[in-house]
């Protein structure tokens, strides 16, 4: 009901508040993004996050990365000689990296880690600086560190970057958007897939390894069906991409479920003329129209009776037909169509590749000695789904079978990953 009527209830006034709000736009820039640039730039952007040929090189650069943070956790490591780390730390530095490297290519503006830093401390201060609120101007302060690096990186996008960022850059330049508010905007350009995606990350990474049987069941289907080695036996691995989308329904569906059970974020649409909606509610022109998510995923009527628990087994094929007959809106993980998230394939590619290899290669234990059934979380971030309260750390011992050589088989993204929202 509310996706048919996207021309009177529309996503496209908050692009132009949070251009200026959080990338700074001058009154010209503010002005372009009341037109049609944002329309023109969303198509483009769409399509490029198809799969095909440009996503195909994104995905490459992002799971090399993968590979290397994967590869610089497990080093010299075993299972008498676990390493500790604080998880959501590292899955905010593994996809900060590795998103990065997919869409601005291996010399990207991230890699400094006090830009890194700098970036999460700025979240903080998010929900601030759209009520106009920083009295010290300490969010404003990080703010300006990620400015400047993407304004030394935007003089000259490096030929390793992706077509995605050379076309932004192209649309927002020819439209009028000046050098220093193109860098600005740019820095909002990923700003969703760090912070939505590396806590998405977090929380697969939680119900899958507090799950013994669960990861069992998901290392069975990894090995027989996603992972080669060369038949010596030398320890070279090789992670096969299509394979992962494909035939590892089990890790899938846990990912999905997270998506499910976890997500908080609500959809947002300014009312642009009066509007009436199934012949009974008036919507006046100007107002806001707020849709939660997390009542639509526990709704019995929706998702049967089970609606309020985790069951990792949801979204597989003997589910099919129970998720094949869902209404359009029963999954809003992505946001509502037809404002989906663009970089679905992307971001869920990443959660599955960096999910499946510390599945394959690692096992983890609390220090506390148990998976808490019920964290405390963080109310005051604004993401897709809450971060943890608290850091969670854990030890990291290495898989002595699975230690090696690992590398990626991309194959062509003909395909999607089979997600609910497509």
């Amino acid at each position: 009901m509310i996706q048919r009527q996207s021309k009177s209830l529309s996503f496209r006034p908050f692009l132009q508040v949070t251009a200026r709000k959080f990338g700074d736009a001058s009154d010209v820039t503010y002005e372009i993004f009341g037109g049609d640039m944002p329309e023109r730039l969303s198509r483009a952007v769409r399509s490029l996050l198809l799969p095909g040929q440009h996503l195909d090189e994104q995905n490459l650069r992002m799971g090399n990365r993968v590979l290397v943070e994967l590869n610089n956790l497990m080093a010299n490591i075993n299972m008498s000689r676990p390493r500790s780390i604080n998880l959501l730390e590292w899955t905010r530095h593994l996809v900060v990296q590795a998103s990065s490297c997919g869409v601005y290519g291996n010399y990207h503006p991230l890699l400094n880690p006090k830009v890194e830093q700098a970036f999460w401390k700025w979240q903080e201060y998010l929900p601030m600086h759209l009520a106009g609120f920083d009295p010290l101007g300490k969010g404003y302060q990080h703010r300006q560190v990620v400015y400047d690096a993407y304004i030394e990186y935007c003089r000259n996008l490096p030929e390793d970057g992706s077509e995605l960022a050379r076309v932004h850059k192209r649309i927002m330049q020819d439209s009028g958007v000046d050098e220093l508010d193109y860098a600005k905007q740019a820095s909002l350009f990923t700003f969703a897939v760090f912070a939505n995606t590396s806590v998405t990350l977090y929380w697969t990474i939680w119900e899958l390894f507090s799950r013994p049987s669960v990861l069992s069941e998901v290392r069975k289907e990894l090995e027989t069906h996603a992972i080669q080695r060369t038949e010596d036996r030398t320890g070279e691995f090789t992670l096969d991409l299509a394979a992962l989308k494909s035939k590892c329904p089990i890790l899938l569906s846990v990912f999905q479920e997270t998506q499910r059970t976890r997500h908080v974020n609500a959809s947002f649409r300014k009312v642009m003329t009066d509007t009436v909606l199934d012949d009974k509610y008036l919507l006046k022109a100007g107002n806001f129209l707020q849709l939660p998510g997390h009542p639509v995923h526990c709704d019995t009527s929706l998702w049967g009776p089970d609606a309020r628990e985790f069951n990792p087994y949801r979204f597989v094929p003997t589910r099919k037909k129970q998720v094949e007959t869902l209404q359009p809106n029963s999954f809003v993980a992505w946001g509502l169509p037809p404002f989906l998230c663009p970089a679905r394939q992307f971001a869920a590619a990443e959660i599955l590749i960096a999910t499946a290899l510390l599945a394959i290669r690692a096992d983890l234990l609390p220090r506390c000695g148990k998976w808490d059934p019920s964290p405390a979380l963080n109310y005051t971030e604004s993401s897709t789904l809450l971060n943890p309260e608290k850091d969670l750390r854990v030890d990291v011992r290495s898989r002595e079978m699975w230690t090696g050589t690992w590398s990626l088989r991309m194959g062509e993204s003909i395909g999607r990953i089979p997600l609910v929202s497509g």
